[in-house]
């Protein structure tokens, strides 16, 4: 970063897709009270209020996907302390050397307050002075009104467009790209790194053969069944989610080896004897327990080893995961 963007009048931050920081200036260290090590490589979450890491998930996220921009959004981030600031924050989405970031400038508004006031305070002055008062008071109301609808429509286009990005089409279910940022929040979120934590990685026994001999979309209507029963068993911090073809997965939070295994039987016996109409359907299972050292990739490898071990010990069955 040259010197003159560093000491630049603004903070700047530059994100990757996956919500860590890439660059930080000198001038965004020094609000927020941190060091360049401190915050460099690490996710963004950990400059965020709870709040705002709702905000970064539901609406910039998915809008600079979307339009390549942002503009003029208040964020709060939180500093060293603890403390909350509000930045008014622009955003542009840029491609260097074949990768994508998105590259954020962030105006300090500490005195947002008094600002608003005084424009306010000099709005209805000129609006007192003006022959045309009733009519311009008509006006801004009517932009207003149009300005709330218009921030309506966008917010509801953003839970749409976020609610397809998470959802799988055949089945209602998360996808899996919902389900591998929501599993690696447990490994890079400092208030759910120590939550202990169950993946169960489920397959379909012989789902090819049920394709073949009855069309696929007799499949498909098995697939969506196995969905509803899966939605049926997650609690409220559960994810369940289609990980790929006749995969699915399951993400348990705050659950033991010895729950995770109940959970998992109680899901093969539903299957096992739910009517399925003229063909019978089983499944194998694979699950791995959270341990010390443990990466997402390696807590989802030992789950399919897991599934493995089922499927060539004869399916319709459970197996853990090594070291397990």
């Amino acid at each position: 970063m040259d010197k003159q963007l560093n000491f630049a009048p603004c903070g700047y931050l530059t994100l990757n897709d996956s919500g860590f920081i890439v660059e930080i200036n000198e001038t965004m260290l020094r609000l927020l009270g941190y060091s360049l090590h401190e915050l460099e490589g690490q996710h963004i979450h950990q400059i965020l209020p709870s709040a705002s890491r709702s905000f970064y998930q539901l609406y910039f996220f998915p809008m600079i996907r979307l339009q390549n921009k942002v503009e003029e959004m208040f964020f709060t981030f939180m500093t060293k302390d603890g403390q909350n600031i509000s930045v008014l924050l622009n955003a542009l989405r840029n491609e260097r050397e074949g990768e994508v970031f998105n590259d954020c400038a962030c105006l300090p508004m500490k005195n947002r307050f008094e600002y608003e006031q005084s424009i306010l305070a000099a709005k209805r002055e000129t609006e007192s002075r003006n022959l045309m008062k009733r009519k311009q008071i008509a006006e801004l109301d009517d932009l207003r009104r149009e300005l709330e609808f218009k921030q309506n429509e966008l917010l509801t286009l953003n839970k749409t467009l976020m609610d397809l990005a998470i959802t799988d089409g055949l089945t209602g279910l998360s996808n899996r790209r919902f389900l591998q940022d929501r599993l690696s929040s447990y490994f890079t979120d400092l208030d759910k790194r120590s939550i202990q934590l169950a993946f169960l990685l489920i397959d379909i026994d012989f789902f090819k053969n049920i394709n073949d001999t009855f069309g696929h979309l007799t499949g498909d209507n098995v697939l969506r069944k196995l969905a509803l029963l899966l939605k049926e068993e997650s609690g409220k911090e559960d994810v369940a989610a289609r990980y790929g073809g006749e995969e699915f997965a399951f993400i348990l939070p705050h659950c033991s080896k010895t729950e995770a295994l109940r959970i998992a039987e109680r899901i093969r016996f539903r299957v096992e004897h739910a009517d399925w109409n003229t063909y019978n359907i089983t499944i194998s299972i694979g699950i791995a327990v959270k341990l010390p050292g443990d990466t997402e990739i390696s807590l989802q490898s030992r789950a399919d080893q897991a599934l493995y071990s089922s499927k060539n010990n004869g399916r319709n069955q459970i197996s853990f995961g090594r070291q397990e």
